[in-house]
């Protein structure tokens, strides 16, 4: 019963966030709605022709490669992997100075920071944190409550 609730509210909850996000579309050019349906068209025939088969293909060459116990750990590894370079590619894609804000060419809202070594950095602590879980969990947990 509370399930139900719960779902009854963030629904009811949602409902004017998505009438707002519509209002908004509503007030786009129509060049810019056609540039939203091909993104998203695009988006979904990404997924499902070319990201999805190849994440499928990875887990299978993955589980014939690796051990059981290590499935778990490189799994989320590669999830958070894959989710930080989707992120960072906005900010790593090199761009034109035609691309760029008006003004001299740069501009300091854009590149202010080494993005690449941040996702480096994060990737790189991403994969110590799997190789920790995978050497913590190289033996079979045994119970400390034994009765002897």
């Amino acid at each position: 019963m509370i399930i139900r609730l719960a779902r009854l509210v963030l629904i009811l909850a949602a409902l004017p966030v998505g009438w707002y996000g519509l209002s908004l579309l509503w007030d786009m050019s129509a060049a810019d709605k056609a540039s939203i349906l091909v993104w998203l068209i695009g988006g979904l025939v990404a997924h499902d022709a070319i990201f999805a088969p190849a994440c499928i293909a990875a887990g299978h060459s993955v589980r014939a490669i690796l051990p059981q116990r290590w499935w778990p750990p490189v799994l989320a590894g590669s999830s958070a992997t894959l989710l930080l370079v989707l992120l960072a590619l906005p900010v790593l894609y090199p761009r034109s100075t035609s691309q760029l804000p008006p003004g001299d060419g740069q501009s300091g809202t854009i590149l202010d920071r080494p993005y690449g070594l941040g996702l480096g950095l994060a990737v790189l602590v991403i994969w110590a944190l799997v190789v920790v879980l995978i050497v913590r969990h190289r033996t079979p947990s045994q119970s400390t409550d034994t009765k002897e």
